[in-house]
C-alpha cells in the first residue's frame, strides 16, 4: 500500500482553496483527513462532500493563531481518526497594502496566522511524531512571495519569506529522522483568499471592507490554477519527498534575479577579514550559539 494510504492528516485552511485541494488529493490517496478551518459552516459542507466521495474525514473548527486551541484540536482529531502523521500548515491571509500604510495591528495579525501558526502547528505535532516513530510529514504553505519580494504586500511577503526560512531550518533539523518536510510556494491559484481577507481585515481594523479591492483581486485569482490540481501536485511531491514545491514555472526569471543579486554580491566582495571558520561549522551542523 502506497503512502499516505491509511495515514491520518491534519490540514489547516481546509474549507476552501488550496487546503481543500490538498485534502481532496489526500483522500483520493487513501488518507484519513482532519479538516481544520475557522469557518465551521463551510467545513460541514466540505466534510459532507468528501464523505460522499468515499473519504474518511472529521472537522475541527480552529483559529490557527490560538495556541491553546491547537492542543485540543489535535486531541479531537486523533480521538476520531487515530494518530496524525501528516501536518499540513496551509491556512493563511494576505494582508495587502504598502508597508508605510500597514497598521501594526494588521502586520502582527498576518504574522500570527501565516508564520506563528506554522510554528505552533509544528510544536503541537512534532513531539507526537517523534514519540511514535515511523514515517511522518510536515508541509508548510508559503508562496512565491516567499522567494520574490512583492511591493504593496509587505506584511504578506515578510511572513512568507519567514515560512520558507522556517521550513528550511526544520528540514535541516530533521534530516536524520523519518520526518519529511516540504514547503509549497504557489503562484496565482483560484481561491477565495482575497475576498475573505477583506472581510477579516475590515473587522480587525473596525472599518468597512474595500469592495473594489476585493473585486479586483478576486478577478485576478479567478484566472489562477485549479486548487484541486495544486493539491494533486502537492501530494505527488510529498510522495517523492520533494522539499520545494512550485506551481508556476513562469516565475523562474524573477527568482533568478533575486539569486543573481545575492551571488554577484559575493563575487564582487573583497573580504578584508580573511577566511571565516563559521560557515563550515554551519554546513556540518555543529555550529551553535550559547
Amino acid at each position: 500500500m502506497n503512502w499516505p494510504a491509511e495515514h491520518t492528516a491534519f490540514v489547516t485552511g481546509a474549507a476552501s482553496g488550496i487546503g481543500l485541494g490538498i485534502s481532496r488529493a489526500l483522500v483520493e490517496a487513501g488518507a484519513r483527513v482532519a479538516l481544520a478551518d475557522i469557518d465551521g459552516d463551510r467545513l460541514a459542507g466540505v466534510a459532507a462532500d468528501l464523505t460522499e466521495a468515499g473519504g474518511t474525514v472529521t472537522t475541527v473548527e480552529l483559529d490557527v493563531s490560538d495556541p491553546d486551541r491547537w492542543r485540543s484540536a489535535a486531541a479531537d482529531a486523533e480521538r476520531t481518526l487515530g494518530p496524525v502523521s501528516i501536518l499540513v500548515n496551509n491556512a493563511g491571509v494576505s494582508g495587502s497594502g504598502p508597508i508605510e500604510q500597514t497598521p501594526l495591528e494588521l502586520w502582527r495579525w498576518v504574522q500570527r496566522i501565516n508564520l506563528d501558526a506554522q510554528f505552533i502547528g509544528v510544536s503541537t505535532f512534532l513531539p507526537r511524531f517523534k514519540e511514535r516513530g515511523g514515517r511522518a510529514y510536515i508541509l508548510n504553505t508559503a508562496s512565491m512571495a516567499g522567494l520574490v519580494p512583492m511591493a504593496n504586500v509587505g506584511a504578506y511577503t515578510a511572513s512568507k519569506f519567514g515560512s520558507v526560512g522556517f521550513s528550511m531550518v526544520l528540514r535541516e533539523e530533521l534530516r536524520s529522522s523519518e520526518i519529511g518536510v516540504s514547503v509549497l510556494c504557489p503562484g496565482t491559484v483560484a481561491t477565495r483568499l482575497t475576498a475573505t481577507d477583506q472581510e477579516l481585515q475590515a473587522k480587525l481594523l473596525g472599518r468597512e471592507a474595500d469592495a473594489a479591492t476585493a473585486e479586483n483581486n478576486a478577478a485576478m485569482l479567478a484566472h489562477g490554477a485549479d486548487p484541486d490540481r495544486v493539491g494533486e501536485q502537492v501530494v505527488a511531491a510529498m510522495q517523492r519527498d520533494q522539499f520545494l514545491i512550485i506551481t508556476h514555472g513562469d516565475w523562474a526569471p524573477m527568482v533568478r534575479r533575486v539569486q543573481q543579486e545575492i551571488e554577484q554580491t559575493f563575487t564582487d566582495f573583497d573580504d578584508p577579514n580573511g577566511p571565516d571558520p563559521v560557515p563550515q561549522a554551519l554546513l556540518s551542523g555543529t555550529f551553535s550559539i550559547s
